[in-house]
């Protein structure tokens, strides 16, 4: 899809978004299965490490992340490492990127300027339960109220996730979404024998959108992990053997005079 694209970054294969490429203060980068091992582990070492070195791929000092619970907390970042139990982070740190962990749930990034110019960031895991307590927009609240972001400079981007060709779920689920997100939300569910496919891609931009970032600032990768992710894990596809992979964002390291 255009606007989206996979190419060397010099350690491995990273995608990267001509959405966020438009603020040059801003890197990122969403890592494949050639990349670093993320495990499910959010406490383990080797979480430690892959974040370490996705940070340094994309030229970034350092990383935060969470242990991922499929809610609605964002939390603000400073340094480095476990930040702890949420599903978004926010950051104006340079050097530091907020790093989320996928294996068919949505990853979004987003940044943005404040009044002086200067650069915020962040990025929400949007599984379904994390959509419906509303993460996304969350994410984009803390950025624009609580460090000043302008909602009308922020750039956004979807990364491979499950998508609306194969994500299935019950009917609890839709019903969990219409109760949560209101009537309008039943054009995000498409029947499918007996079940209902979740447009969780359609979801998020909605969320986006109502946010104030509009559809033109937002990249979608289009990459649905279940049915076109040979590069991605997917634990609907290879279940309890799946990895993770991992969407990273950031704002440029300073550099010291001289």
């Amino acid at each position: 899809m255009a606007g989206w694209t996979i190419s060397d970054a010099g350690c491995w294969p990273l995608g990267t978004f001509d959405a966020l490429r438009a603020l040059p203060d801003v890197v990122h980068g969403v890592t494949t299965r050639e990349g670093p091992a993320f495990g499910t582990d959010a406490l383990s070492a080797a979480t430690a490490d892959a974040a370490a070195a996705t940070a340094a791929c994309v030229g970034l000092k350092a990383a935060a992340w969470v242990k991922q619970v499929h809610g609605g907390t964002v939390l603000r970042v400073d340094r480095p490492g476990l930040a702890g139990q949420a599903d978004a982070l926010v950051t104006d740190t340079p050097g530091l990127g907020v790093l989320g962990r996928s294996a068919d749930c949505p990853l979004i990034l987003a940044a943005g300027r404040r009044g002086d110019g200067s650069a915020a960031v962040g990025f929400a895991h949007a599984s379904w339960r994390a959509t419906l307590a509303g993460i996304t927009a969350a994410m984009l609240d803390k950025l624009a109220f609580e460090m000043g972001v302008r909602r009308d400079t922020i750039h956004a981007a979807i990364a491979p996730a499950a998508g609306p060709c194969c994500y299935e779920v019950g009917t609890e689920v839709r019903d969990a979404a219409l109760a949560a997100l209101g009537g309008g939300a039943a054009e995000f569910f498409q029947p499918h024998g007996g079940r209902w496919r979740f447009d969780l891609w359609a979801a998020n931009l909605a969320q986006l959108a109502a946010a104030g970032v509009p559809r033109d600032r937002v990249a979608l990768s289009g990459v649905c992990t279940i049915c076109r992710g040979e590069r991605f894990w997917s634990w609907r596809r290879q279940g309890e053997a799946a990895g993770r992979f991992a969407a990273v964002i950031g704002v440029r390291p300073t550099r010291a005079p001289g």
